[in-house]
């Protein structure tokens, strides 16, 4: 009674758009997760997420679930989950980014989900990491495993917000480390690498790299946006 009450004077509301959610959806409501821009990245002839890396990266596949709009739906959801603690956004998002993605044919073939992996000081500070909940809402979906310790961020980095490429690349380069004890059960794998909001990629191409390195690993690439641009 009381919790009824309570959602009388105080419903809750859908985090992209702000209108009153029904009672059968949690954070995003049925409207905005069938209006919210994707990309149809991975349907394009030339996919430009995949370009975005060529020289930088060898990748099987690559794409971002969404478009990332200044004051848009997508930019009010991600400041939510990432600044605000709502993390269950993450995995809603990695659901609804599995879910379609997995009529496309993207993950076949693909072994294991990497979440790009925050320093502990970063970890300790937000309490979580955002790309863990993605990467946990596409692995309930398609039923791939994560690993978390395949490769961890042992340098903390200054913030990557308003920095260049170029001083991104600077701020990220050699701060993740591989695990070198994992790589035999790694040999000729496909591992999925997933991040929240695609920028200039340095992050991912840092990380990425690290990973490259196990002898016959194949890369793909996930991020739930692409930032403008």
């Amino acid at each position: 009674m009381i919790g009824s009450v309570f959602q009388l004077f105080y419903p809750k509301v859908c985090f992209a758009c702000g209108k009153p959610l029904s009672k059968n959806f949690e954070h995003i409501c049925l409207q905005c997760r069938h209006s919210l821009p994707r990309t149809e990245a991975y349907d394009r002839k030339e996919n430009p997420i995949q370009k975005m890396f060529w020289g930088r990266l060898p990748l099987e596949r690559a794409t971002s679930f969404l478009q990332f709009q200044k004051s848009g739906k997508v930019q009010r959801l991600i400041h939510h989950f990432k600044y605000k603690g709502v993390k269950e956004i993450g995995y809603t998002l990695g659901q609804m980014a599995a879910f379609e993605l997995k009529e496309k044919g993207f993950f076949e073939g693909i072994d294991s989900i990497v979440p790009i992996p925050i320093h502990k000081l970063k970890l300790k500070k937000r309490g979580y990491n955002q790309s863990y909940f993605i990467a946990e809402g596409i692995s309930d979906a398609i039923q791939i495993k994560i690993d978390l310790e395949l490769i961890t961020k042992e340098i903390h980095t200054e913030s990557q917000t308003k920095k260049s490429r170029f001083k991104r690349w600077q701020n990220v380069d050699s701060s993740f480390k591989l695990n070198m004890e994992r790589i035999p059960e790694y040999r000729g794998k496909h591992i999925l690498l997933v991040d929240d909001v695609l920028t200039t990629g340095s992050t991912l191409e840092a990380c990425g790299s690290q990973l490259l390195q196990i002898p016959g690993v194949k890369l793909s690439l996930l991020t739930m946006a692409v930032a403008e641009g």
